[in-house]
């Protein structure tokens, strides 16, 4: 005889035992969670079109650059100069 297959319902899974997962609540390992920022911010300065104190950022080949979501205009400073006029205008900020 044929073993008559279940046919799952909408709501099976909420009336299932709930699973252990490795790692998960009940795990004797203890967690360590370390987050860090997507990108490294180096200061604040004001926008050069709208005039707003945004912040500064560096991107993964440590250029820095602006992104201001006021006026959505987003710049890079990749020259010796562009960043020398960017350093003359911008307050560091304290890393942490």
């Amino acid at each position: 005889m044929a073993e008559k297959k279940h046919v799952w319902e909408p709501f099976d899974w909420s009336l299932e035992p709930k699973k252990q997962i490795a790692g998960g609540p009940g795990h004797d390992k203890p967690e360590t969670n370390s987050f860090q920022t997507a990108l490294r911010q180096i200061g604040i300065t004001d926008c050069p079109i709208c005039k707003h104190e945004i912040a500064v950022f560096l991107t993964k080949n440590s250029r820095p650059f602006i992104n201001c979501s006021f006026c959505s205009v987003r710049i890079f400073y990749n020259g010796r100069e562009s960043q020398r006029r960017l350093k003359r205008n911008m307050q560091a900020v304290e890393e942490s």
